[in-house]
């Protein structure tokens, strides 16, 4: 009597791993494209708060707020001293090489935009202005 060992042949295994992979690589393409997506949303949001906290903090020491938009970051500053460094994301590159923007202690401000282009196919527009406050409000375009 011989005893039939319970398993599967190397055909069933590979084709189960190849139906694996192939889901896998299917979900890799909109997984990277979303996960780009909110890193975008997260660093307006990180952008809007920070510069919200310099400029008040600015107008308490009246003391000019420096924003420099640089090739890889942002950087934050008020008088002599920074506040805080934000990097940009990878999905995300400004138009222009060095921007800088100088707020008053009073609050005042040129108006001026900076336009980020994105490689999912996207491009912000940042428009700061005269405003009580010193707002700004960021315009999305989708790219044809």
């Amino acid at each position: 009597m011989t005893m039939k060992v319970q398993g599967f042949t190397l055909v069933e295994v590979t084709l189960t791993l190849f139906i694996a992979t192939c889901i896998f690589l299917f979900g890799i393409g909109p997984g990277t494209h979303t996960l780009a997506s909110l890193q975008e949303k997260l660093f307006f949001n990180e952008l809007r708060q920070t510069w919200f906290a310099a400029i008040y903090q600015g107008e308490q020491q009246k003391q000019y707020t420096w924003i420099q938009f640089e090739p890889k970051q942002v950087k934050f500053s008020v008088g002599q001293k920074t506040l805080k460094i934000l990097i940009y994301p990878k999905s995300l590159t400004p138009t222009t090489d060095h921007q800088e923007l100088s707020v008053s202690g009073l609050g005042s401000l040129s108006p001026t935009t900076e336009t980020f282009t994105s490689t999912l196919g996207k491009e912000y527009q940042v428009h700061f202005q005269l405003g009580y406050g010193t707002q700004y409000r960021i315009e999305e375009h989708v790219k044809r």
